[in-house]
This record gives C-alpha cells, sequence and structure tokens, in this order.
C-alpha cells in the first residue's frame, strides 16, 4: 500500500471525526518515541493519529499485525517528510499564520462539525466519548490547522521559486492511464457565450443615485455604523446582512473599478463612491489578511425608466437577430460577454429562465433574450451555445492540467524532501512488530 507524498502534505485538514474512530493496536504502551528528526521526536500516538486520518479519508487500515506494521513505516516516512518541511517553515521568517486567520479556520472546522453531528450538544456528547472537552478540541484543530497553514504556506512559497520544474506530455499522460480507476465521472454540462445586456440610465438618475450615495458617505463620516447604514440604504443583495462581502481576493472575479477600489484602502478606511456597471459604491475595508480584504459595500443604483428598459430590450433583440444570422456584433450593441460552462443540474444558479432555455440547447443554438436578474434590475442575456456534453468519465484532455499541476507538486515536495533529508539527522525506532 502506497501513501501518495503530495497527497498526504498537501491534503485538506484533517477530518475531525477521525478522532472518534479506533486504529487496531497491541501494546499499551502509548508515549513511545518511534522516531527522531533533528531536535523533534515522532511518537507513537502521532502514529496513530496519523492512521486514524488515513482510516477518515478512507484508507483501509489492516488487523494484521505485520501489514498494520507496514502502513506503519510509510505513515513514519511521511511524518518525517512533514516535520523536516515545519521545521524549515517555522523558521522561515517570510511565513506568518496570523491568530486572526488561525482562529477563523479553527471556528470554520467547529462549525463543521456542528453541522456533521446536527447540534452542538451532540457534538460535545462525541467528545465526552473520547474523554475531551470543546475547549480541548478548539486546541487540538489550532495546533493541527497551524501545522496544516504552515505546510501549505511553505510548499506554495517553493512552488513559486521551482519553474524550472518540468512535467512532460508522457509523465502526465502515464499518470492518467495509471490511475484510470480514480479519474472521475463528469456530469452533464453546457458550454456557452453570454452576451449580457443592461439598460442604460439617463444622466439624471445617475447623477441622483450618486447623489444619495454621498448624502450616506456623510452619514458614515459624522460616526454612524457602516453595517446598520447598509441594512437601511444599500439596494444590492448583500444588505440585509449589512453589507458583508466577507474575505476578498484580487483574482479578477470581481468588477474591475470595484476591486481597484478595495485594493487601495487601508483597513478601516471607507472609499468615496466608486461607480461601476452596477451603479455607485460605498466600500469599507473593514481588516487586511495578506492578500485577502475583508470588505463590505453599500450600493445605489440608478432608477431606470420604462423608456430605458424599452431600449435595453429593443437592443437584445437586435443582437440576437445577429447572432442568430452568424454575424458578429456590431458596436452598437455594446454588451459584456462571458464564456460558462455550467452542469446541466445547476443551471438553475443561474436563473429559471437560463434552465428552461438551455436545457435541451444543442450546440449552436441561439436563445434568448433571457431575463438575468441576479446582475442587474432588467438585464437580459443572449446566450451562443458553443458545446454539450453528454457527461461520463472524464477525458486525457480533461485532466490534463489538473494532473500536470498534481505532478509539478509532487516533483517539488520531492526535491524538497530529499534535499532536507540529506542534511537532516534522522532516526526511525519503530519497533520490529511490538
Amino acid at each position: 500500500m502506497c501513501i501518495a507524498l503530495a497527497g498526504v502534505l498537501l491534503a485538506a485538514l484533517p477530518h475531525p471525526a477521525a478522532g472518534m474512530q479506533a486504529v487496531p493496536a497491541e501494546s499499551d504502551v502509548v508515549e513511545a518515541v518511534w522516531a527522531v528528526v533533528g531536535d523533534s521526536v515522532i511518537l507513537k500516538t502521532e502514529v496513530d493519529a496519523y492512521l486514524l486520518r488515513l482510516s477518515a479519508q478512507g484508507v483501509v487500515i489492516p488487523e494484521d499485525l505485520d501489514q498494520l506494521n507496514q502502513l506503519r513505516e510509510q505513515a513514519i516516512e511521511q511524518l518525517i517528510n512533514e516535520q523536516l518541511i515545519l521545521q524549515v517553515a517555522y523558521a522561515d521568517s517570510t511565513i506568518e499564520i496570523s491568530d486572526e486567520e488561525l482562529e477563523e479556520r479553527v471556528q470554520q472546522e467547529v462549525d463543521g462539525q456542528v453541522r456533521q453531528f446536527g447540534t452542538l450538544g451532540q457534538l460535545q456528547v462525541e467528545l465526552e466519548k473520547q474523554n475531551m472537552t470543546m475547549a480541548g478540541f478548539r486546541e487540538q484543530q489550532k495546533v493541527l490547522i497551524h501545522r496544516a497553514l504552515l505546510l501549505q504556506s511553505y510548499l506554495a512559497k517553493r512552488q513559486r521559486d521551482a519553474s524550472s520544474v518540468v512535467v512532460s506530455e508522457q509523465e502526465v499522460r502515464d499518470f492518467f492511464a495509471e490511475n484510470a480507476a480514480q479519474i472521475p465521472t463528469l456530469p452533464p454540462s453546457i458550454r456557452f457565450e453570454q452576451f449580457l445586456m443592461q439598460p442604460i440610465a439617463s444622466d439624471s438618475a445617475k447623477a441622483s443615485a450618486l447623489a444619495e450615495a454621498e448624502r450616506v458617505l456623510d452619514m458614515v463620516r459624522e460616526g454612524e455604523d457602516f453595517g446598520d447604514l447598509a441594512t437601511r440604504f444599500s439596494q444590492g443583495p448583500s444588505a440585509e446582512v449589512g453589507g458583508e462581502l466577507g474575505w476578498i481576493r484580487r483574482d479578477g472575479s470581481l468588477v474591475k473599478n470595484f476591486e481597484d477600489a478595495v485594493f487601495s484602502l487601508p483597513p478601516g478606511a471607507v472609499s468615496a463612491p466608486t461607480e461601476t456597471e452596477f451603479g455607485y459604491h460605498l466600500i469599507l475595508v473593514e481588516r487586511v489578511r495578506g492578500g485577502e480584504r475583508r470588505v463590505r459595500h453599500m450600493l445605489f443604483t440608478p432608477t431606470m425608466t420604462p423608456a430605458d428598459i424599452a431600449a435595453n430590450r429593443a437592443r437584445a433583440e437586435e443582437a440576437f437577430a445577429l447572432l442568430t444570422a452568424g454575424e458578429p456584433m456590431t458596436d452598437t450593441v455594446s454588451v459584456k460577454v462571458d464564456t460558462l460552462s455550467v452542469q446541466i443540474a445547476q443551471l438553475t444558479q443561474l436563473s429559471e429562465a437560463h434552465a428552461s432555455a438551455l436545457r435541451t440547447a444543442e450546440a449552436g443554438a441561439v436563445v434568448g433574450p433571457i431575463p438575468f436578474q441576479q446582475a442587474s434590475i432588467n438585464a437580459l442575456a443572449i446566450v451562443r451555445v458553443l458545446e454539450r456534453r453528454a457527461g461520463g468519465r472524464a477525458s486525457f484532455e480533461d485532466m490534463r492540467a489538473q494532473l500536470e499541476s498534481r505532478l509539478r507538486e509532487e516533483k517539488i515536495i520531492e526535491q524538497v524532501v530529499q534535499n532536507l533529508r540529506a542534511a537532516a539527522y534522522v532516526d526511525i525506532r519503530l519497533p520490529g512488530g511490538s
């Protein structure tokens, strides 16, 4: 049985349910030292906990002692590699895991366990069966999560520095063939271009929305709570939660003007009214954490008149006619274009209208105008279907990029571990069959 190095070191955080399972044991010794790594030790209990995490991930833990010891040997090798990377990660002053990030991840883990067991009380009952309190569980998770974040951060840093690591296409193809049984089955999906058209507000309507944004900004500057004001005045979907957008990264997923404003603000600052295609935004950056910003915002949208809406409908009909005739879009039909790939079963997440129009649409079809309320009031979409896939086992092309990335990660980790082990003192003391 082989435990992939990259799969272990880059795996998700340990499944807490693992602490509620049993691993075969033949000895009452629970604090035996089974390996020495530099100035650190690996205990029998750490190996047992590691096997529990593997069990939670679906690995069958053998009851036969010889097979169990073979698995333990592999586990110790992985724990040694992990410990070596952790030692250099702890010593790397450029890697910092903030208390805020750590506490947030711990809370996410606790919340996940509450959902799994149904209630907080039931989780506490399960923990009591393991002679553990909630405080002890939180502290355990804090240690595990901190270690995992350090590993991830250090390896991510090394990957950025390892552009010379090459993975050949033959290696990717071989990996695909060797792991055919684990290749996922893809659900039916559809890929399409979406031409989104939104009503264009009059200058007077835009001026009115801007004036309202500036009025509320004055209230913020006078000391009123941003979240309360967002609930009262924002016209965006986040108004009911005080404008809360959560943690945001600069990854291009947001409208450019909005994203630029977010990443130009220091913590605690509120932006001037920022215009996007949706209206005017007031943006509050509450906290900064590395490359992330925790953000609230308010949205003030210009009021669309029936004439604005009718004009947009006419533009949408023109776009539909152009695409149906196979002609390119003209400059007179200004639109936002996105290419999307969506599972057929998830089309309703765009809208019921999308699901109705696209559920049976074939490649080459042009459909619309489709009401698209998620983007903007009275927005319309014209869709051109590019590809329809029936689903089934993923092909090599489907998996190429993912497998290439995985192999590159494994090569980098192998390189890192080889260098560290060559320079480190390692003494394995696993008892032979005891």
